[in-house]
């Protein structure tokens, strides 16, 4: 699976980061457990990095240490060479978070959708931050040849057990 999130984020990833524990705590009791990888490209490098990936998703009970994580970072440079033109997936920083006129203009050009929700992040609060990432709730399930196979749109909606459903048909149709 590949997932793109800002550890400081205040929309989506919050929530996302929640929903991909609850994902992988499911998955643990499962054969499939050691087969998934979850790989989460930082779309905030400048800002943050490995450590900060760790502590979004550690809010939430998951293990960060686990091998079946990976946490992509880089320069932003090598990001915005990578996410956009990769994975079709783009972000962009927002300045000073706290203004929702702000940030549901930058959600409507980045996404063309509607503006994302705000949510509360206590990493993003304890960092203090003046901005925030906007991006598309994206989420891409890969299989062991490194083929898309299928995209969530909305991730933050994707429940676990509709995941864990779609993940054992991809790894069915691709032995």
């Amino acid at each position: 699976m590949v997932t793109f999130l800002g550890p400081c984020c205040n929309s989506f990833c919050p929530v996302f980061a929640a929903h991909l524990v609850g994902f992988a705590n499911m998955l643990a009791a499962t054969p499939l457990a050691r087969r998934i990888e979850e790989v989460v490209f930082d779309v905030d490098p400048g800002g943050t990095g490995p450590r900060q990936m760790r502590a979004l998703v550690q809010e939430d009970g998951r293990k960060p240490a686990n091998p079946q994580w990976q946490y992509l970072t880089g320069t932003p440079a090598q990001i915005r060479r990578v996410v956009p033109p990769g994975y079709h997936v783009d972000y962009q920083k927002v300045l000073d978070s706290s203004s929702t006129d702000a940030q549901a203009t930058a959600a409507l050009a980045v996404t063309g959708s509607d503006p994302q929700p705000i949510v509360a992040n206590p990493l993003a609060d304890h960092a203090d931050v003046d901005d925030d990432i906007t991006h598309e709730d994206v989420m891409m399930i890969v299989d062991p040849q490194g083929r898309g196979r299928k995209i969530y749109d909305q991730a933050d909606a994707v429940r676990e057990m509709r995941l864990l459903r779609d993940v054992r048909a991809v790894l069915a149709t691709s032995q």
